[in-house]
């Protein structure tokens, strides 16, 4: 039972933070000159897209979803070449869109250019910018699209937009200004770098499988009685061993954790062997603090706590009972990142008044302590 459950919380985790850790991109219809076959507009655009869809570095909004969107706005894909920056935020806030694409085709004599803008919505800021120009057909677009969605795509991470791949069967010649009759381009402002997990940015997720030492402290409320020494207001902590599966999330200055981990204890007294396990699930947050290539975390934890306790008795017979109920606490750690992976070592405590889940026992006074070992998947 429990395996299956941290099989599924660890997947709900993978899901989670896949979703928050992309932006949502819309790549708008390409705008056409007048005198142009209106039928390669879908293949251009379907092509930019493709490639956006490759990277996996961002939640691509579906073509037919983004024209209906428009159309029911009564918005047309020629009020994004304006460079209207309230019209760019309206149509973003429609389309729950971080960042929108741009494509414009122009022809001089059988030359044909096709460029692209990556436009951030919130600032209207153009965060990437790129171009191909080729002599041939109305088909040689298709190729060409292909071609600019590649170097785009490169091009918002801070990367070489060299691209290389099949060959086109002519050299591609060199990047030149699209003709003067082009619609007049929006105010620059100076570009800044999308929102992307690339490998410069110091601040990173983390999803990791957690091992490493407990300690347990567990007492009848009121009296004190210890349910591993049977001695009242002993409240030692009973050492044994933890292990789970976790995930820290950063945004900005604060973090978001998830975490379902079991913390086992033993006790071999005079009178009875004592066993327990810990089950706690449940979120935390907190201030992160990047120093170097290490993230330095601490924060408020509060968890879900199932407690179950183990009574074989040297006379004979057993008892076995379980406590649940919400436990607070807190953690505090650090992670290493080295590559697509990262260590860590992080310390977690929390505590709670536990029932009785056949209401017999009094409830109890529960404590339990960890020190782990994180192996984690970075991005």
């Amino acid at each position: 039972m429990l395996k299956r459950f941290c099989t599924a919380f660890a997947f709900f985790i993978i899901i989670a933070s896949t979703a928050a850790a992309q932006d949502r991109i819309a790549v708008l219809d390409t705008v056409l000159p007048k005198g142009i076959d209106t039928g390669v507009i879908i293949p251009v655009t379907e092509k930019i897209m493709e490639e956006f869809v490759r990277s996996k570095l961002f939640i691509v909004l579906d073509r037919s979803f983004i024209a209906k969107t428009l159309s029911e706005q009564e918005f047309s894909t020629s009020d994004l070449t304006s460079g209207d920056s309230a019209k760019l935020a309206t149509i973003g806030g429609f389309l729950k869109a971080t960042y929108i694409i741009v494509s414009t085709v122009q022809k001089l004599d059988t030359r044909f250019f096709l460029s692209a803008k990556m436009i951030e919505v919130k600032s209207g800021v153009i965060v990437a910018q790129s171009s191909v120009d080729r002599d041939g057909t109305i088909s040689v677009l298709i190729s060409m699209a292909g071609e600019l969605g590649q170097k785009l795509v490169a091009a918002s991470m801070g990367q070489d937009t060299f691209v290389s791949g099949k060959s086109t069967g002519k050299t591609a010649p060199a990047q030149t200004e699209p003709p003067s009759q082009a619609t007049p381009p929006s105010r620059q402002v100076a570009a800044k770098s999308p929102r992307l997990p690339t490998k410069d940015r110091p601040r990173f997720s983390t999803l990791s499988v957690d091992i490493g030492t407990g300690s347990t402290i567990a007492n009848e409320t009121g009296t004190g009685y210890n349910y591993y020494t049977f001695v009242d207001y002993d409240y030692d902590a009973i050492p044994g061993y933890s292990f789970g599966v976790s995930g820290i999330f950063p945004s900005g200055l604060f973090y978001l954790s998830v975490n379902a981990g079991m913390t086992s204890a033993e006790y071999d007294g005079p009178v009875a062997y004592i066993s327990s396990e810990a089950l706690a699930i449940g979120i935390g947050s907190g201030l992160d603090f990047p120093v170097g290539p290490v993230l330095l975390y601490a924060g408020i934890r509060g968890s879900y706590m199932a407690f179950t306790l183990n009574e074989d008795y040297t006379a004979g017979g057993s008892l076995e009972t379980t406590w649940a109920g919400i436990s607070y606490g807190f953690e505090v750690g650090g992670d290493i990142r080295l590559g697509k992976f990262a260590v860590g070592l992080r310390y977690a405590t929390e505590s709670g008044t536990l029932s009785d889940q056949e209401e017999y026992w009094p409830d109890m006074e529960a404590t339990i302590g960890t020190f782990s070992l994180r192996l984690s998947m970075a991005f």
